[in-house]
């Protein structure tokens, strides 16, 4: 039986790793959206979506991981489609050694313990169970009837089976693993079952209702999260203006370009001037990322919110450069410093330097951050500044 599974721990491990990186692109697209439906974060909605997320790469690699090279697959023959009902089960009990005109064959415990032990039945299970979950997910998180979960259940195992049929979608001359119907007629039952199943579970869990009057919750104070989303969106639109300056300077003006600096480079500043300092005093004290999570830039001064140019240019360098370059110097010189005692090729002298860096250079900086945490209530970016984010 165990030899059953280890055809399975591939794919799984395989979304494993990859998870993390889809959990990367998905965080900040997933906290805006609950940001501007719920305004607020729940963590067990959070908990709840990346589990499908992650539930959904199982089930997708298991029905198509490993895959084999292009020319392995030409060395095979093309795998037809089973079109006939329980043509699995059927040929699982007549391998055992059931005969359907002999009842005796039905009371041996040698065919029983066979066919309970065939790699086909337990494919045949592990078809069911692996759509359990889906059903649970629509029942409990979705709340969708049972005719769409029925319909939804059927149309993710068609999508499975079809991406079998196809070659993965043209990029193989031909199936290489065997779609079938009864794989469809069991992925759609096993669907069923979770979502008949789901209220067994859903007594123990808090319901949809609850997690929105958590997020509601949540969201009438400011949080670090909130912030953090802010502030990713913000980056990612500076990432994209750098982009963008390049790629048209490279493929539009490039022999119009006497001087990177004097002219990629200073159109580069000035944008970036006018979407965190002009935007602001513009448009409700807010940047892009500021909107998405309904949060505004206000001045800490007495008898007025408004901010200066001033205080955005300072804010911004200090977000956006100063604080990110303090974190990245920290990295550099941890990892730098762990290296030279751990490989061969550094002189005394310089892990010597590389450790002298580390003595001076932390205590400056957490003295800087505790002094400005402490004393003034935030990071450097709002205390130096005299500015705040605040709930729109």
């Amino acid at each position: 039986m165990l030899s059953h599974f280890s055809n399975y721990t591939f794919p799984v491990v395989t979304a494993i790793t990859v998870f993390p990186s889809i959990v990367c692109l998905m965080t900040v697209p997933f906290l805006v959206w609950n940001y501007r439906k719920y305004n607020g974060l729940s963590i067990m909605r959070a908990t709840v979506i990346f589990s499908f997320v992650f539930y959904m790469m199982c089930a997708f690699f298991l029905t198509l991981l490993p895959l084999p090279t292009v020319e392995e697959v030409l060395k095979r023959k093309p795998v037809a489609f089973n079109p006939y009902l329980f043509n699995n089960i059927q040929s699982a009990m007549k391998n055992a050694g059931f005969v359907a005109s002999d009842t005796g064959t039905w009371f041996l415990a040698a065919n029983w313990k066979k066919l309970l032990t065939s790699a086909m039945l337990f494919q045949i299970v592990a078809n069911i169970v692996m759509q359990m979950p889906l059903g649970f997910y629509l029942k409990y998180y979705f709340r969708v009837s049972w005719k769409k979960a029925l319909g939804t259940g059927f149309l993710v195992s068609f999508f499975y089976e079809m991406t079998q049929l196809s070659g993965v979608w043209g990029i193989y001359p031909y199936a290489f693993r065997c779609p079938d119907i009864d794989d469809l007629m069991n992925n759609t039952l096993g669907c069923m079952i979770g979502f008949g199943a789901a209220p067994l579970l859903m007594r123990f869990l808090p319901s949809v209702e609850e997690m929105d009057e958590i997020a509601a919750k949540r969201g009438e104070k400011m949080e670090i999260v909130r912030a953090f989303s802010a502030f990713s969106v913000d980056w990612i639109v500076c990432n994209l203006i750098n982009l963008g300056v390049n790629y048209v300077a490279a493929h539009y003006f490039a022999r119009f370009i006497y001087s990177d600096i004097l002219q990629v480079e200073l159109l580069k500043w000035v944008l970036l001037g006018l979407y965190f300092v002009v935007l602001p005093r513009r448009w409700k004290k807010q940047t892009i990322g500021n909107a998405l999570v309904k949060v505004r830039i206000v001045s800490d001064n007495e008898g007025t919110s408004e901010v200066t140019i001033k205080d955005l240019l300072y804010r911004n360098l200090i977000l956006y450069f100063a604080e990110p370059m303090a974190v990245l110097i920290s990295i550099i010189l941890i990892m730098s410093t762990a290296t030279s005692y751990i490989e061969e090729g550094f002189t005394n002298l310089e892990r010597t330097v590389l450790t002298g860096a580390c003595i001076i250079y932390f205590p400056i900086v957490f003295i800087i951050l505790m002094n400005s945490i402490l004393k003034r209530g935030g990071l450097p970016h709002n205390t130096w500044t005299k500015t705040h984010l605040e709930l729109e």
